[in-house]
């Protein structure tokens, strides 16, 4: 099954429409085909509740489709913790954000996560601990539609450092936030990072 953001609305790629309604009972489910897709995203925008978009059939097989329709960006990013199980969180224009960012040419995954976290956050010493799961958000852009595919690692390094946001990047703050007293639903940020900390703490 895929999870696919699109703004504050969901597209799921299963194969059983009651895992969908099982992962989210309170969203309402509506069923499209691959051949509507993208008008199906487009009119989700125009809801003010969440929705889910649903797509029925082998999701590797879905998931192939979309992307040969999509242009693909490929990124890494990072869940950095600390001793005290805190996350180092950054925050961008406003809102807050895991450390992330696209793969440069012949770097592969697992180094674009580190970079990416090291150059967002100043952190250093990072190593990898494990693989999460993907994330995978669309939209539209200069005339495209894009879909942008997160490799997620959890990580660890040197905490007692002095992080800098990267400026450049429109980052403002990074914080550890402590993930005990943590609700993600008061949390100002984003779906799919909604998803990959829940995918963390919920394997």
């Amino acid at each position: 099954m895929y999870h696919i953001f699109h703004g504050k609305h969901r597209l799921i790629l299963a194969n059983d429409q009651d895992k969908i309604k099982k992962f989210n009972p309170d969203f309402t489910l509506e069923q499209t085909n691959e051949d509507q897709i993208k008008n199906a995203l487009i009119l989700s925008q125009k809801h003010s509740s969440k929705k889910i978009i649903a797509l029925l059939g082998n999701p590797e097989e879905l998931m192939k489709r979309i992307q040969d329709e999509f242009h693909l960006i490929t990124a890494a990013g990072g869940l950095f913790f600390n001793a005290q199980k805190e996350l180092l969180f950054i925050k961008r224009l406003g809102k807050w954000d895991l450390p992330k960012g696209k793969i440069e040419k012949d770097e592969d995954i697992s180094t674009c996560a580190i970079r990416e976290v090291m150059e967002e956050t100043g952190a250093k010493n990072l190593v990898i601990d494990k693989a999460l799961s993907n994330t995978f958000h669309t939209y539209y852009q200069n005339k495209q539609w894009i879909i942008k595919q997160t490799h997620w690692f959890v990580m660890s390094g040197d905490e007692n450092q002095q992080f800098v946001p990267q400026t450049e990047e429109d980052i403002e703050e990074v914080k550890w936030i402590n993930m005990n007293n943590l609700s993600l639903d008061d949390l100002d940020t984003y779906p799919a990072i909604r998803y990959i900390i829940k995918t963390y703490q919920d394997p």
